[in-house]
This record gives structure tokens, C-alpha cells and sequence, in this order.
């Protein structure tokens, strides 16, 4: 399974904030599991790659939307 989640955020500054504190969480991933975090201007871009069952991509997906959410709650605050 391959899914792609793309984020426009308010500005590059924030998308390069927020891919920079949710990598750290792309390591060490199970065996099956891989994710890649890039960052285009002001557009956020992870892309997860899993061989494991669904509930792990699930899970997966839901972590991630955690640390971004709590990036993006961070930088608020910060700014």
C-alpha cells in the first residue's frame, strides 16, 4: 500500500518546520513500513509506504497527523 498525504500550509517557513520536527519520528520504522517527509515551498508532503496490515498504515497515518498537528500548534504559540 502507498499513500500520499499532501499539506498547503500558511507558508515554506511552516512546512519546513513541520517536516523538520516530524522526521526524527520516520526512524527506526518496523520492517514493511517506510516514510518520507519533503517539503515544496508551503506544501507539506509525506509519503508512506507499508506492507504490514492495515491497521498499522492506520496508525501510522494517525501518528503522523498527531506530530503535525502538534508542529503546527507549536509554531502558533512560538510566533
Amino acid at each position: 500500500m502507498l499513500v500520499r498525504i499532501e499539506l498547503q500550509l500558511q507558508s515554506q517557513k511552516d512546512a519546513a518546520e513541520v517536516a523538520q520536527a516530524i522526521s526524527p519520528d520516520n526512524l527506526p520504522l518496523p520492517n514493511g513500513l517506510a516514510v518520507n517527509t519533503d517539503h515544496n515551498r508551503s506544501m507539506l508532503s509525506i509519503q508512506i509506504s507499508c506492507s504490514r496490515e492495515l491497521k498499522s498504515l492506520g496508525a501510522t497515518i494517525e501518528d503522523i497527523m498527531s506530530a503535525i498537528d502538534l508542529s503546527l500548534r507549536t509554531i502558533q504559540v512560538v510566533d
